[in-house]
């Protein structure tokens, strides 16, 4: 399905940012990935996931089969990654009535990530070369790598805290680890010292901090396309906001303040037309995944075809599959009530992958002599 007449900007290279948002950013991110696939680019050069992001991002980084990738967020059910201690709104409720601080973090939340960790370790037994996650520690990024750990310092600048990388799933616990939500992870440093790791998307760059691959990827010729799947306004989110103050301001997703990126780098920011689902809605129909999917998908090939990564037939291929899977998504089925969807659908996406030269190289670390970039507070 890859097209070799679309001859887009080949001399840049990509750098993906996946952004915050539980399910959202799962299955939106996953219909990025989808578009991308389609794009003319030359290759990766870091693939960074932020909490319920770094999903399909870990995903793709292990293995370059956009399709399996596809068929996996499809067939996996989300709510049996995670194990109920009671219900988040018994839970909830009852910390309305006896709140708890957040930083540090109640050991115990409403939900066991431990099954979502072992996905992973099951999964991916050595890190990817491209792929880059953050959590948090006392407001300051704990960032993870192939090259090893990255810790902020209280003046910005990023300190090497651990020479080697942590399992996989230990790492994605840790940035998808919602204070209340999923239990912290404990994490210690080369120097020993001690960590309860939480979010990173609460901090106070947002869903989105672009800060992480702008201090340890090159930015220069390269696109820098980040997917920011906005803000959650569900019930259950407006609950879970006024629980804990550290994310009841609604933060810029896109903050930029102090991040100084080199002239000759382009950002491509890719949204959702409309609100989708809540973050936290894991038990979900396979057209509910669909819709999410696509929706990720069409926002894309808009966004791709703005910035001229995507033309020509390999524009009208990917428009027409959309279009296509759409209509499929739009009809109904015998037998009705059991809303069953047509079984082209799942075929409509096949052989998608990127290409080895894209996404078959590590990643290097670049210096980190330069700090974070210095964020406002929180508004």
């Amino acid at each position: 399905m890859n097209s070799e007449d679309n001859k887009g900007p080949e001399s840049q290279d990509i750098n993906l940012l996946i952004g915050t948002g539980g399910s959202r950013a799962i299955l939106f991110g996953t219909g990025v990935l989808l578009a991308l696939a389609q794009a003319n680019f030359r290759q990766f050069r870091s693939i960074t996931g932020v909490s319920g992001g770094s999903i399909p991002a870990a995903l793709i980084c292990a293995n370059p089969d956009v399709t399996q990738l596809l068929m996996q967020v499809l067939d996996t059910d989300f709510n049996k990654l995670v194990t109920r201690r009671v219900s988040l709104v018994t839970f909830l409720t009852q910390a309305l009535r006896e709140p708890k601080d957040v930083d540090p973090p109640p050991l115990v939340g409403a939900l066991d990530a431990n099954l979502m960790g072992q996905y992973f370790d099951d999964r991916i037994k050595e890190w990817p070369g491209l792929f880059c996650t953050v959590a948090l520690s006392h407001q300051r990024k704990v960032i993870f790598t192939k090259d090893g750990i990255w810790q902020e310092q209280e003046d910005g600048k990023l300190l090497k805290a651990a020479q080697k990388p942590i399992a996989i799933g230990m790492a994605v616990r840790a940035t998808c680890a919602v204070p209340i939500l999923l239990d912290p992870v404990a994490w210690k440093s080369d120097s020993g010292e001690e960590h309860l790791l939480i979010d990173g998307g609460l901090g106070p760059e947002g869903r989105c901090p672009i800060s992480v691959p702008q201090a340890l990827f090159p930015m220069e010729n390269s696109y820098l396309i980040v997917v920011n799947v906005g803000e959650d306004k569900s019930p259950l989110h407006q609950l879970i906001d006024k629980v804990y103050g550290i994310i009841s301001h609604d933060r810029e997703s896109l903050r930029m303040d102090g991040i100084v990126l080199p002239d000759n780098h382009d950002r491509i920011v890719i949204s959702p037309p409309a609100p989708l689902y809540g973050s936290f809605k894991f038990s979900m129909t396979r057209r509910e995944k669909w819709q999410m999917i696509m929706s990720g998908y069409m926002s894309a090939i808009e966004a791709l075809e703005k910035h001229g990564l995507l033309s020509n037939e390999a524009l009208s291929q990917a428009r027409s599959i959309g279009v296509k899977a759409l209509l499929l998504l739009a009809g109904r089925h015998r037998p009705y009530f059991k809303d069953m969807l047509p079984a082209e659908l799942d075929g409509l996406f096949t052989d998608l992958k990127f290409a080895e030269e894209k996404l078959g190289k590590s990643a290097t670390v670049t210096s980190v002599s330069q700090p974070l970039a210095e964020s406002s507070p929180a508004r």
